[in-house]
């Protein structure tokens, strides 16, 4: 902010005027000059009352209000207009499509082929299911660290984050915006493709109930919350990655280097998991319960792994995303 500022233009004008009456006292000027000199102060005084009423006692322009900078509503309006965002449901949406293709173009033979390839043309559940089963080691980690990569390393790399920053939007404001619609864009995203995959799998292979690989057949209000907890199971697990490359996006200029890193975290994770030395250390991977929501599809689901795993992925975000809001608040944004 400028030193000439309307504040400070006040003061001084009051001041003048008051020198100007010690001035004219002092020197023995008539009476009628001296009430001018007393005018001229007083009219100065009042105006730097009426300015500073103006500004607030914080110093803030007129009608601005921190709450109401960048609010959720404006940032997922701003990402859902990106090509991004419009490209990645496409993909997610014709992914169950290229699945059913495939599978009518093979020649059906499926030995020595994981179970849920063998039931995956059972029925729309069974579909869905198998698209959850396959995305779940790389699809789902990208998309989730796309989405809550890149809207911050984005801005930087357009050079417009500082201009975000003197409008001004609080630091903090700005993350937790982008955040949440980073999030909830996650979300959007994974109940996309599991919706579609549902629905395709109906049109292609009927309705038929859901069939566990031990043989076991769910009604379909049974089929149905076992595949929302399996896929509510596989966000909260990638929430680690999304955390990671949040915490990257606030630190790069580059939004590639963001997913870029949350995707090396996945493989890096998933090889050192087939290190059976490490032994119990491997439950602190982020990769080790990836499927542990395969034991939902028993008559009696398994809990225990799903329960540690997500206490893991939870620690993992949490962290992070402290991360990023400590080392943002404290970085000098030049881009």
């Amino acid at each position: 902010m400028s030193d000439d500022s309307p504040s400070d233009g006040s003061a001084q004008h009051a001041a003048q005027g008051t020198d100007e009456l010690d001035r004219a006292l002092r020197a023995g000027e008539p009476a009628g000059e001296r009430a001018a000199a007393r005018d001229d102060a007083g009219e100065g005084a009042a105006a730097g009352a009426r300015h500073g009423r103006h500004r607030g006692d914080d110093g803030a322009a007129p009608g601005y209000a921190p709450r109401r900078t960048l609010t959720v509503r404006a940032e997922a309006a701003r990402q859902l207009r990106r090509r991004r965002t419009v490209v990645t449901a496409v993909l997610l949406a014709v992914l169950p499509l290229v699945l059913v293709g495939a599978f009518a173009l093979g020649d059906g033979d499926t030995s020595g082929a994981p179970d849920f390839v063998e039931l995956a043309t059972e029925g729309g559940a069974n579909l869905a299911l198998f698209t959850l089963f396959v995305a779940t080691g790389f699809l789902v980690p990208l998309v989730v660290s796309l989405l809550c990569g890149d809207p911050l390393s984005s801005e930087a790399s357009w050079s417009s984050l500082r201009y975000l920053l003197v409008s001004p939007v609080p630091r903090r404001r700005l993350l937790r915006s982008k955040l949440v619609v980073a999030l909830v864009s996650s979300v959007l995203a994974v109940v996309l493709l599991m919706v579609v995959a549902y629905l395709v799998g109906t049109l292609a292979y009927g309705p038929e109930p859901l069939v566990s690989p031990s043989g076991e057949a769910f009604d379909l209000s049974g089929g149905l919350w076992r595949l929302a907890a399996a896929t509510g199971y596989v966000l909260v697990t990638t929430a680690a990655f999304g955390g990671f490359a949040f915490l990257v996006g606030t630190r790069s200029d580059a939004p590639l280097a963001a997913v870029g890193s949350a995707v090396l975290l996945v493989v890096v994770s998933t090889v050192l998991d087939q290190i059976q030395a490490l032994g119990d250390l491997r439950e602190a991977l982020p990769t080790h319960f990836q499927y542990a929501y395969v034991g939902l599809f028993q008559s009696e689901p398994a809990w225990d792994d799903m329960l540690t795993g997500g206490l893991w992925a939870l620690l993992w975000a949490v962290v992070a995303i402290r991360l990023a809001f400590w080392s943002f608040g404290r970085k000098d944004v030049l881009s």
